[in-house]
């Protein structure tokens, strides 16, 4: 027999809204075929979204039944056959808990079943329950399956580090009755509504009339695979000049956006949705908030976009634990990707999911190898955890978020879902001209002490400043913390697609203080390979752009001559061009062309001069007229480069035109 691929989107939507669980798909489809396919003999492929592959040859006779309303009730009853089950041996204030996995002849496990032949549809619910409750091997990977205490409530398996399954109750759970539970095969599920809304970790709408949504989606599904992906070919613009235009974010990709300021960092995020959904932009914005959500409803309010941003926000449980707490963000994160992932599938939308922030990720990675440590002893815990480095399971429990990005094929919808992760890092904690004594540098290893002997022989005065230019530690408990933070920013650069990085050594300098150097984007190249991330017409203007201001700060303090000093001026107009404060908006793609051609045609120069300075009241005012003139005279032109994201030599030679009349007045 020829086996036959094809979509089931036709009965996808009933099924979604029935709560059919995957392992009952293949006989769902065996009993009621696409219609256009007739009722001849054929082979079924389904692959289900846990290990499962389940391969189902059928001898179809015409059916008995008339609609899939008739044996879809059948189908969706759950198969509460647990496929593990385990003692609580932690239990964390706000519905935390730790479960040690029973390890006995009695734990259910699955395998892939056997080819079946299926001839009615009694005989397809028959087999599918059947294959479903009697295969086994191993449980696998437990995250995101769905959990039943002892006494009753429910949970979700947010990490799984066998043999323990950490879970997080559905319901507000008291420690003394969290003692057994059992886990069974199908995911937890959310909600997703059509609207925008708030919702809990849950899914469930706070403060809404509606409380169910038309779609549904596993929490925490797993990642896109690579034969559903496309490749990455449109920019997601940021409406900030500066990131636009040297880390831009492609539809489909994953951002770290690493800053020591996180309000500055929600104010860049506002403006990301603002220009998105700038317009009647489509864009499905979700934001997902781990803690002070307040600040950002208000600011939603003020910017008029509160009614298309769904916002995740923790739960009103009191007395939550550290644990709890971080636990609650971990599954914030991977709702806010299944919401925007429902979007993608179901109506092939284009999704944008910030998250804000991942630092709990780590609070919680932190509190489950301590437990582990607590029940095990500390040899059933990897070096690299017990160092707090980066295992391999580590990565897995990041990436399992981070890679849920995805440009999907058009025959998967085309729908997109692009993922902005913000992550904090601490300030420096001491000045940059402390000068620290030889003596403080005792015991460090071999190389550390020769770099600091030549510094010292040299004349060359320890301040923080040195050590870093060289990558010497600090000597200071702060500062070591620090470090390591910035070690663990570097473990998930390995594993995204790319980082936005805010460095405190620019504040005050430039807006955003974004570090040209280590801010970048990574997309796949090849002979055969077409794809990029940023916008046709940025990238016309900005070539070298990275390497103006990189040539520019390496001047700092060299001689002055014709060369620098034109290099040096260069870079201060492109800094005065690409100013622009957290939270004021985002820029029209258009309106980025215009400044930046500003700058590099040296319209800028002589208002630089004059004090017109990058981040003054005068080059702020500049600016702003600039834009609004160019726009007002060349506004056919600005508008065919926002839809076409291109820039032709004739729009460039216009507007080149008419930021000359401009400063010509």
């Amino acid at each position: 027999m020829r086996p036959l691929r094809f979509s089931y989107k036709h009965i996808s939507a009933r099924l979604d809204s029935m709560r059919l669980r995957y392992s009952l798909l293949p006989a769902a489809l065996a009993v009621f075929p696409p219609p256009a396919m007739g009722w001849t003999q054929f082979s079924i492929t389904a692959r289900h979204s846990s290990s499962l592959a389940s391969v189902v040859s059928v001898n179809a006779l015409k059916a008995t039944v008339d609609t899939l309303d008739e044996v879809v009730p059948a189908l969706m009853q759950k198969d509460e056959t647990p496929i593990a089950r385990g003692t609580v041996v932690a239990n964390f204030p706000g519905g935390f808990a730790a479960i040690k996995l029973d390890d006995g002849d009695d734990e259910a496990k699955l395998t892939a079943p056997e080819v079946i032949d299926l001839t009615n549809s009694a005989a397809a619910v028959a087999a599918a329950k059947a294959a479903a409750s009697e295969s086994g091997s191993s449980y696998g990977d437990l995250q995101g399956k769905r959990v039943q205490f002892s006494h009753g409530s429910s949970g979700v398996v947010v990490c799984h580090r066998p043999p323990i399954a950490f879970v997080l109750a559905a319901d507000e759970t008291s420690a003394e009755h969290m003692e057994n539970a059992q886990i069974f095969r199908d995911m937890t599920n959310v909600s997703v509504f059509d609207k925008a809304c708030i919702v809990d970790c849950f899914g469930k709408a706070i403060d809404s009339a509606v409380k169910q949504g038309s779609m549904e989606r596993p929490i925490f599904a797993p990642i896109p695979q690579v034969k559903d992906i496309a490749l990455i070919n449109s920019p997601m613009l940021t409406g900030t000049t500066m990131i636009d235009s040297l880390a831009p974010i492609g539809r489909g990709q994953n951002m770290l956006f690493v800053t020591s300021d996180r309000e500055s960092a929600q104010g860049y995020a506002m403006d990301l949705m603002r220009t998105q959904l700038r317009n009647g932009g489509s864009t499905k914005c979700v934001y997902a908030i781990t803690d002070g959500q307040e600040n950002i409803l208000q600011q939603l309010e003020k910017h008029g976009i509160a009614d298309k941003v769904t916002v995740i926000v923790p739960n009103s449980r009191g007395g939550k634990s550290e644990t709890a707490q971080a636990a609650e963000a971990v599954t914030m994160a991977a709702t806010a990707c299944a919401i925007g992932e429902a979007f993608a599938l179901e109506e092939g939308a284009h999704s944008l999911v910030i998250i804000d922030t991942i630092d709990q990720h780590k609070k919680l990675w932190d509190a489950t190898t301590r437990t582990l440590v607590d029940v095990f002893g500390l040899e059933a815990v990897v070096e690299g955890d017990r160092n707090g480095g980066a295992s391999s399971e580590m990565r897995s429990f990041y990436s399992s978020l981070i890679q849920r990005s995805a440009q999907y094929k058009a025959s998967r919808g085309g729908g997109s879902v692009t993922l902005l992760l913000l992550t904090t890092v601490p300030e420096p904690s001491v000045d940059e001209n402390t000068v620290y004594d030889e003596s403080l540098f005792e015991g460090s290893p071999a190389k550390i002490l020769e770099r600091i002997n030549l510094l010292t022989k040299r004349g060359i005065p320890l301040t923080a400043a040195n050590l870093r230019k060289i990558d010497i530690p600090i000597p200071s408990t702060a500062e070591g913390a620090r470090r390591f933070a910035l070690q663990h920013v570097d473990d998930l650069i390995s594993m995204s697609d790319g980082q936005i990085w805010m460095d405190d050594r620019l504040k005050g300098k430039q807006e955003p203080p974004l570090d040209p150097q280590r801010s970048v984007t990574r997309i796949g190249i090849g002979a055969d390979t077409d794809s990029r991330a940023d916008a046709p017409a940025l990238r016309r203007v900005v070539e070298g752009l990275r390497l103006d201001l990189s040539q520019a700060a390496n001047m700092d303090g060299a001689e002055a001559t014709a060369a620098s000093k034109k290099q040096i001026q260069r870079q201060q107009s492109l800094i005065l061009a690409m100013y622009q404060k957290p939270g004021s908006g985002g820029r029209r793609l258009s309106e980025s062309c215009v400044a930046l051609l500003a700058a590099y045609n040296g319209f800028l120069n002589d208002s630089i001069e004059n004090g017109a300075v990058s981040g003054s009241t005068a080059g702020l005012q500049l600016m702003e007229d600039l834009l609004r003139y160019v726009g007002t005279k060349e506004a056919k032109c600005m508008d065919e480069i926002d839809q076409s994201m291109d820039l032709s030599a004739e729009s460039r030679d216009k507007l080149a035109k008419a930021i000359e009349s401009f400063f010509d007045k």
